[in-house]
């Protein structure tokens, strides 16, 4: 069924409905159905009869082109070109595996060649660093032992009264 012949039927039935000629939708539906079977069978009749006229001409023009194209030759011919190509793209995908697992290679030895010297770096630093931190820290833990806010050692002037008490509005 078409697109225009559902939109057809669908309107006729509502037609049916509307006028009192159906009583539900289904029943509208059927009697829709019917009156453009009537209509289409003529018109199926023309079409069938065409087609058939036309389906001898197109079998024997088939049947020629399959005598033709299905020489032995032919066959072995098609089948030579197929395997051939079929060698030459396993052979191009072969060569770019192995380039490619060259270049992995070749980049895993970069990557173990390089890190050590990142290590050196790393560990350099660490050791430099580390030893200016020994005597930083030595003088911050003096200077904290002797003034530390919790056991009461500041004066009024270092810690406002307003920064603990909030009044409100200023």
């Amino acid at each position: 069924m078409d697109v225009e012949r559902i939109q057809k039927v669908n309107n006729l039935a509502l037609d049916l409905m509307k006028q009192g000629l159906a009583q539900d939708r289904e029943e509208a539906v059927e009697k829709a159905e019917e009156v453009f079977k009537e209509r289409d069978t003529e018109d199926y009749a023309n079409i069938r009869q065409t087609m058939e006229k036309d389906q001898p001409e197109t079998r024997v023009e088939e049947q020629q082109k399959n005598g033709d194209d299905l020489s032995p030759e032919m066959i072995k011919e098609i089948l030579e070109k197929n395997t051939k190509f079929i060698i030459k793209t396993f052979r191009e995908f072969q060569e770019k595996i192995v380039e490619m697992e060259r270049e992995i290679s070749y980049m895993k030895n970069r990557m173990l060649n390089s890190s050590p010297k990142v290590k050196e770096v790393v560990s350099n630093v660490n050791t430099q660093s580390g030893q200016e931190q020994q005597p930083a820290q030595q003088s911050a833990q003096e200077n904290s032992a002797d003034n530390h806010p919790r056991s009461g050692n500041y004066k009024e002037n270092d810690v406002s009264i307003e920064k603990f008490f909030y009044m409100g509005n200023k």
